[in-house]
């Protein structure tokens, strides 16, 4: 059981945060005061004196719409953040397939469509553009002194694993 106290130290954090949330996509505080007072089933002016930590009463079911939305809220992070893990590895993926020297996805005809032979990396997916054209160690004078691509640090490091 939680005393007044508790629940309004454990609330706090909950309701700034949603506050915070609010005010970035509204760009005021008073309005982001009103639009989570709408969301909770309490006014803004509610709002304003419960974060201002003025005496204000805090009602069972005031409490439990500040939990479901702060959860909705962390639900929503969490996704958008699976989502942007997920863009991540296809593009990871995919810059590794490009980087392979031996892999055929990354191959592609002038037009843009795969070389014959090259077979798609994921089915549904279009397979990855090279990132360096194959010729393009012909094209590119070389400088006296300077070495391979596989010379530098940062090549050799990102290639010790296959």
């Amino acid at each position: 059981m939680l005393t007044a106290s508790q629940a309004r130290d454990e609330t706090l954090p909950k309701l700034s945060a949603l506050v915070r949330l609010a005010q970035t996509s509204m760009g005021s505080k008073m309005a982001a005061y009103d639009a989570v007072g709408r969301r909770i089933g309490a006014s803004g002016s509610w709002v304003r004196k419960f974060m201002g930590r003025q005496d204000t009463g805090l009602d069972g079911h005031v409490l439990h719409n500040i939990r479901t939305a702060y959860e909705r809220l962390c639900t929503k992070i969490e996704a958008a953040a699976d989502a942007a893990e997920a863009t991540n590895a296809l593009l990871r993926e995919d810059l590794h397939a490009a980087l392979r020297a031996d892999h055929p996805a990354g191959v592609r005809t002038p037009g843009g469509a795969p070389a014959a032979g090259a077979a798609a990396s994921r089915p549904g997916r279009p397979t990855a553009p090279a990132l360096v054209r194959a010729d393009a160690a012909a094209r590119v004078p070389s400088l006296p002194g300077a070495g391979e691509l596989t010379d530098l640090p940062l090549w050799r490091a990102a290639n010790e694993g296959e």
